[in-house]
């Protein structure tokens, strides 16, 4: 009977709804790690893979879902990695740092923070030497070395038989290294990189053998990842995000002379992450092999391929709700799991009906031996032979050399000899302290009094691998799913093993779809792809449902492969469905549901941490007592007339409004809670209140502009600008809405880390712009809202050697950045700790620092006046110190066409590098750069 593959999502395998960045599956199949974001840390979670393979033991309590939790990480963990075998789980994440796992027991007991631990595993080793966030690791099929790439553009091969030593440091990208693979041949590392390359570099030198580019000059840094993967056989390399015309691609290149003329080609969205199956398959009754592959994208849909077909065997669409980010097969090549952006993990079995059977372990030392003339990928030979004729040569010589068996008989009696010598000098370090004799005490009366003495856990397998994970209570010993085979080898597993249930559910026909909707789980089972079965992209995909049998098993609804299903229940596992077609298709209807309880899906949400005082919602800062009466000015007298006054009178209940010049009444307006706060201008008045709300009227008319708009804590500040209206609440968070267009400008940006220290909020402030700016401390700050970043505007601490004629001449006043840093300190006091403090060894970097912060808040203030001022004065002071480097770097921004695009804050970029280039020509030093700029922006003007 047909087997059909199998796909769910198990919705207790989560991290808080926090992204999961990474996930991969144990070399013996039992367990699988995820990494991702904490509450404060990183976190890496060991999971049991028995309750995702059987329905029975997810629903055993006595059989655990997580293995162990460790949060060592102080950032976010961007991937994990088991090495080769088993023994050692690597973890690298934003903290730069590269942690190796080591398992020190077995059984249960609890971690650091009390939870039920039923494995421990420890960190052994903590790989330092990345500048910034670790992004992909990948181990060396022979376990000798450990690859990390990070954004700090350099990948490191770490010494995996002697950490932390470093084999080399490679710098030859120029953009973030994303994705890293290992030649199972044993010869290249590749990596990609935002740089828009792919490079092979070569393991005998670490040098580069290949830079690839053509396929990725037009992509842009849109992924978080780009993890390429390398075919079983060695002979290919598929990377990730690649474009054909304009089209997401995978793209395939050849080994030898690295050529790109094939892809993988229908996803919508960049790829993210390509994997191999660890396995080459035989196609039925043949001797060809073949390939499997998976891929993932950013437009949440997932393909399977197998090389020997032209179409991909399997396609999901929406299987998550955001990036697809890791992808993992099992070692036995029939399960692969998935993790997504959205902070869940889908997993699927096929069976050798769809995938084929494995190619036996002496074919591929055949074809090994035939293609690169060694057994298989992990011989680690010092040279590997690749051309045909030198590799026929080679085998020549190595017949003549089989003359001599009594050199290599001999060689061989050492190795063993060695081997265990080392295998007993292991198990000997292995055995720990017994106690043989008990420690007994006597009391004055001769009572006999023994002394208890604490057992420690003793490890199970510390030198070693560990053990399949097979706990469970003596109670529930049927329910263990992962099982051993005689040699001690994780037992392989198709779908057919995967029902999982005491009964065999009814047989139905090919083509169709079984899916269990009664609790404790749901799964759906589909047929792949066949040549035969083809349905173009473009075509509409409709669903349909059958009656099945009746059967002593839950309900049961049949469909067709294409539907799709995201009901669960709670905890309960999550069903998907698989559909099929020529590249990618669109999205199926959604069936539906069937009868029974309430199924759901309601998206978890990820637990805000208050710990840290930027995200505290305890008051911070001091709100307003409600005073009887409160009258404020917000339009001044001119020309003799009266200035415009806000009044609030506050009752009981209610708040009364009123706007008045003089002695006249302009408007009254009523409001149903206490004013705390009034701020206002020409053309809007804002009201806060005591019930966390705030009014907005018309300055003119007093019409309420909009409904009362509700803070999520009480008021601390009002601040109001032109159409600007910003809010500080208590709990130390800023919002800026633009009233006119009806937008956020800013939302709820929290502030709380710029008072650490005990530093005060001493003002804020709005500029026309809509741009917070907010006096901490010693220092002012202004808010990006494109950044979502805090940006300093200025602090006492800046030190500058420029002159007080670069300072002083032409220097606007009144303008934005001019007013901000005046209100800070006084003109004179700055221009005082300008001139005054200069230190011989930081005056120049000092120096740069200051003009450099000028130029870009006068850019991120959008003042016109000031940019055109501190830039002229920035290269003024680059020209006088000859910094050709930085001068060239700074003045090629302003090259490019003199149309719309080449703005900036109302200046032609070309005007104002025209400019700059009169301050070059004063320094004859600099020639051939001023000849260079003016020659681009000549050929510019022409084009």
């Amino acid at each position: 009977p047909f087997v059909a593959m199998k796909l769910l999502k198990p919705n207790w395998v989560s991290l808080d709804g926090s992204p999961i960045f990474s996930l991969d599956i144990h070399p013996d199949g039992s367990r699988f790690a995820t990494g991702g974001q904490g509450d404060s840390s990183g976190r890496v979670v060991v999971w049991n893979m028995a309750p995702i393979r059987s329905e029975i033991s997810e629903m055993n309590p006595d059989i655990p879902k997580v293995l162990c939790e460790m949060t060592n990480h102080l950032g976010c963990v961007n991937c994990v990695r088991w090495s080769v075998d088993g023994k050692w789980l690597a973890s690298g994440g934003d903290d730069a740092i590269v942690m190796i796992w080591q398992i020190k027991y077995q059984g249960v007991g609890k971690s650091s923070f009390g939870a039920t631990s039923h494995e421990q595993w420890g960190c052994v080793h903590m790989l330092r030497g990345h500048n910034g966030d670790v992004l992909d690791l990948s181990w060396s099929p022979d376990q000798k070395y450990l690859a990390s790439c990070s954004v700090d553009n350099s990948i490191i091969v770490w010494n995996a038989r002697s950490f932390p030593q470093k084999c080399t440091v490679i710098t030859g990208h120029r953009g973030l290294v994303k994705g890293l693979t290992w030649d199972p041949v044993g010869k290249y590392l590749a990596s990609q990189s935002d740089d828009k390359t792919v490079r092979i570099w070569r393991m005998s030198d670490w040098k580069e053998e290949k830079e690839i580019a053509a396929p990725f000059r037009s992509c842009g840094g849109t992924t978080h990842v780009l993890r390429l993967s390398w075919s079983p056989d060695g002979k290919y390399l598929v990377s990730a995000h690649a474009l054909n015309n304009d089209g997401p691609t995978a793209q395939i290149i050849q080994r030898g002379d690295w050529k790109t003329g094939m892809d993988f080609v229908g996803h919508r969205k960049a790829v993210e992450v390509v994997c191999f199956n660890p396995h080459l398959f035989l196609k039925n009754g043949t001797s060809d092999n073949y390939g499997c592959i998976a891929i993932g994208s950013r437009d949440r849909s997932l393909s399977v391929w197998l090389t020997s077909l032209k179409r991909p065997l399997v396609v999901t669409h929406d299987l998550f709700r955001d990036s697809i980010l890791d992808l993992s097969w099992s070692t036995d090549g029939y399960e692969l799991m998935v993790c997504s952006t959205d902070g869940s993990v889908a997993y699927i079995c096929f069976s050798e009906k769809e995938l084929g059977a494995p190619l036996p372990k002496q074919a591929i030392d055949d074809l090994y031996l035939s293609t690169y003339g060694c057994k298989c990928a992990n011989a680690s030979a010092d040279i590997l032979i690749e051309d045909p004729e030198m590799l026929r040569l080679h085998g020549t010589a190595e017949k003549v050399q089989a003359s001599t068996p009594e050199k290599s008989s001999v060689t061989d009696s050492l190795q063993s000899s060695a081997l265990n010598q080392s295998v007993s000098l292991t198990s000997e370090s292995a055995k720990q302290p017994t106690i043989t004799k008990q420690m007994e005490s006597r009391t004055k009366d001769g009572r006999r009094r023994i002394t208890p003495v604490m057992l420690a856990s003793q490890p199970t397998s510390l030198s070693g691998a560990p053990l399949p994970f097979t706990s469970f209570s003596p109670k529930e010993k049927k329910g263990v799913v992962v099982r051993t085979t005689p040699e001690g080898k994780p037992e392989q597993r198709d779908a057919s093993r995967l029902a999982s249930s005491e009964k065999t559910p009814p047989k139905l026909p090919t083509g169709e779809v079984s899916m269990i909707t009664s609790p404790p789980a749901k799964m759906i089972s589909f047929e792949p792809l066949s040549p035969k079965k083809v349905v173009h992209m473009d075509h509409a995909v409709e669903a349909a449902t059958t009656k099945s049998p009746v059967s002593s098993r839950p309900k049961t609804t049949t469909f067709k492969p294409l539907a799709s299903d995201r009901s669960t229940a709670g905890q309960k596992r999550t069903l998907e469905s698989v559909g099929e077609g020529v590249g990618m298709l669109p999205k199926a209807k959604k069936l539906k549901k069937a009868r029974g309880p309430d199924t759901t899906l309601k998206p978890s949400t990820p637990q805000k941490s208050s710990s840290v005082l930027g995200h505290s919602r305890h008051p911070i800062l001091p709100v307003p007592e409600v005073k009887g009466n409160v009258t404020v000015q917000i339009i001044a007298g001119s020309g003799g007339s009266d200035p415009v006054m806000i009044e609030l009178d506050n009752a009981k209940s209610q708040c009364t409004v009123t706007s008045h010049r003089g002695g006249e009444t302009i408007w009254v307006s009523t409001l149903p809670s206490q004013g705390l706060l009034v701020s206002g201008n020409q053309c809007i008045t804002c009201v806060a209140c005591n019930d966390k709300s705030v009014a907005l009227f018309s300055s003119l008319t007093g019409r309420l502009l909009l409904a009362r708009l509700f803070l999520q804590s009480l008021p601390h500040a009002l601040n109001t600008t032109a159409h600007f209206l910003m809010a500080i609440t208590a709990d130390a968070r800023v919002s800026v809405w633009d009233t006119l267009s009806m937008k956020a400008v800013v939302h709820q940006a929290s502030f709380g880390h710029l008072l650490e220290d005990k530093k005060q909020l001493h003002s804020s402030s709005l500029t026309k712009a809509g741009i917070p700016v907010l006096t901490v401390g010693s220092a002012s700050f202004m808010f990006h809202a494109d950044m979502s970043a805090w940006m300093e505007v200025y602090s006492n601490r800046e030190l500058s050697e420029i002159g007080k004629s670069d300072i002083s001449s032409s220097l606007p006043e009144n303008t934005p950045l001019d007013c901000l840093q005046r209100s800070a300190n006084s003109r004179s006091d700055v221009t005082q700790m300008l001139l005054g403090l200069r230190a011989p060894s930081s005056g120049q970097t000092a120096t740069l620092t200051y003009l450099e912060s000028q130029v870009s808040r006068s850019l991120c203030l959008r003042s016109p006046l000031e940019y055109q001022h501190w830039t002229k004065a920035y290269v003024r002071y680059l020209v006088k110190e000859n910094m050709e480097a930085r001068l060239r770097e700074f003045c090629m921004r302003f090259t490019g066409p003199s149309d719309c695009q080449g703005m900036v804050l109302g200046f032609q970029k070309q005007a104002l590098l025209r400019d700059l280039l009169s301050v070059v020509a004063g320094n004859a030093k600099l020639q051939r750069l001023y000849c260079e700029i003016r020659d681009t922006v000549d050929s510019s003007k022409e084009l």
